[in-house]
């Protein structure tokens, strides 16, 4: 997700295939410390566990071999000494739009999606692991005469978040690539935002902003959204899930959610006159599960 100063705007996606990108109040927030190595994510991935495992458990089996192996669910480092340019499309041409800036060299991407073959090079979908600023979607696995601009790499995760700063400000690839499907139970308030919103969206539309929203989930003693957004993060509150049937807007809460929800398996985005079309980008989402009302 990405925010700007005054109001809620959804823009661009910085993922091609899907991810919604949503804009309000503040700047941006350094990740934690990084303390284990992350999880192959699948859509596959096995249903919800009834416990927490330790973060030490989580390990990424590490693709090896060329570029033009499938690095799906697996960390990369750019290769390209000039910065490898990302796309909004895996191809070259007048709909897929150059992001900015280009990755610079030795940057750490989570692969979701490829490769696809088109004018001339395998694409594969990225999202950040090291940073917020930088921009998400397809990359060239390598030139047309061969040279590699990514390979895999390991990457060190942060222990799992425990409270609202720690996980809004993981860059947007760490919670799939590091806590796929672990839960993660933070406490926070709950406080409604006087948003507007266009643009792209996904469906289940839970996803998009929050079921009985948009409410924002804030540190305990906060009462208003604070102007830096690693301070707060939109609820997406699976409706299937524990929780009361009225979100409790202003109440001191315990939220217990993850990311890759099973629910963003069959998850699709749709432009403005656009028609669905699937995407990876609810993965990519922490979907609270459950919420339980802390204070009177």
């Amino acid at each position: 997700m990405r925010w700007d100063a005054m109001r809620w705007h959804v823009v661009a996606p910085r993922l091609a295939a899907g991810l919604a990108s949503l804009v309000l109040l503040g700047g941006c927030s350094a990740g934690a410390t990084p303390a284990l190595t992350p999880a192959l994510a699948s859509p596959s991935a096995s249903p919800l566990p009834t416990s927490t495992p330790s973060p030490s458990s989580v390990a990424l089996a590490t693709a090896t071999g060329s570029p033009s192996d499938s690095l799906v669910g697996h960390a990369v480092t750019t290769l390209a000494d000039s910065g490898l340019r990302v796309r909004s499309e895996p191809r070259v041409s007048d709909d897929s739009h150059m992001e900015e800036p280009p990755l610079p060299v030795g940057t750490k991407v989570y692969v979701i999606d490829g490769p696809v073959s088109a004018s001339g090079y395998a694409w594969y979908q990225v999202v950040p692991l090291t940073s917020r600023t930088l921009p998400s979607g397809w990359v060239a696995s390598a030139s047309r005469d061969g040279e590699p601009w990514i390979a895999a790499s390991d990457f060190d995760c942060p222990p799992l978040p425990t409270d609202v700063r720690s996980l809004a400000s993981l860059p947007p690839g760490v919670g799939l690539a590091c806590f796929p499907r672990v839960p993660i139970t933070i406490q926070a308030r709950l406080i409604s935002c006087n948003c507007d919103a266009d643009g792209a969206w996904y469906t289940p539309s839970w996803f998009f902003l929050g079921s009985g929203g948009p409410n924002l989930l804030v540190e305990p003693g906060v009462t208003r959204a604070p102007p830096n957004f690693a301070d707060w993060f939109v609820l997406n509150l699976d409706p299937a899930g524990e929780h009361p049937d009225v979100p409790p807007v202003g109440k001191v809460v315990q939220a217990t959610g993850i990311f890759d929800h099973p629910a963003a398996a069959s998850c699709t985005r749709t432009e403005m006159d656009g028609k669905p079309a699937p995407t990876q980008g609810c993965r990519l989402e922490f979907a609270v599960t459950r919420l339980l009302v802390l204070e009177p």
